[in-house]
């Protein structure tokens, strides 16, 4: 299974004499336009989609929207999922990821160091291993096994000004 771990793009900031809380922050101008490039990057690398899942915090809804977008994943198919909300619990969003069958591709749209912190889990074997995943950032992790737990290798990890550059050429 090819998982990619998408970080949302860049969100409106608390306390500027807003109402917002944090769940409800919503994507920047220009967060929404570098994501949109983001996301061509994706679909310029041949990305497609058979699951993709979102924190349900808005500026991640709105990152998946536009990832969907550009992937030509239908809106209606993207699934809210608390297992990728801040504090999520791993184990609940591996077996949620599980209980899709024949999935062979699978986007995560979430935050940091939320979704650091899963990579890691995924691609460790042994020793430590440290990632910061930047807004608008995607880690594609290539899953050998599911079972008992997911275990995977890192296959690539692109800064947004990357995939926004292949996007142009």
């Amino acid at each position: 299974m090819e998982l990619y771990l998408i970080r949302h793009g860049v969100a409106q900031q608390l306390g500027l004499k807003n109402d917002f809380t944090d769940e409800r922050r919503t994507l920047t101008a220009e967060g929404r336009d570098r994501m949109r490039e983001v996301a061509r990057g994706l679909r310029k690398l041949g990305v497609q989609l058979d699951l993709l899942l979102t924190s349900p915090l808005v500026r991640a809804v709105e990152t998946a929207e536009l990832v969907a977008d550009a992937l030509g994943f239908s809106k209606k198919e993207i699934i809210q999922t608390s297992g990728l909300a801040p504090g999520g619990s791993a184990g609940e969003l591996f077996a949620e990821i599980k209980s899709h069958t024949g999935v062979e591709s699978a986007a995560l749209v979430g935050h940091e160091p939320y979704l650091s912190e899963l990579a890691a889990r995924i691609v460790q074997s042994s020793g430590h291993f440290a990632m910061n995943l930047r807004k608008g950032s995607v880690c594609s992790i290539n899953v050998l096994e599911t079972v008992p737990s997911f275990r995977g290798e890192l296959v690539w990890l692109m800064t947004p000004k990357q995939l926004r550059l292949f996007a142009k050429g």
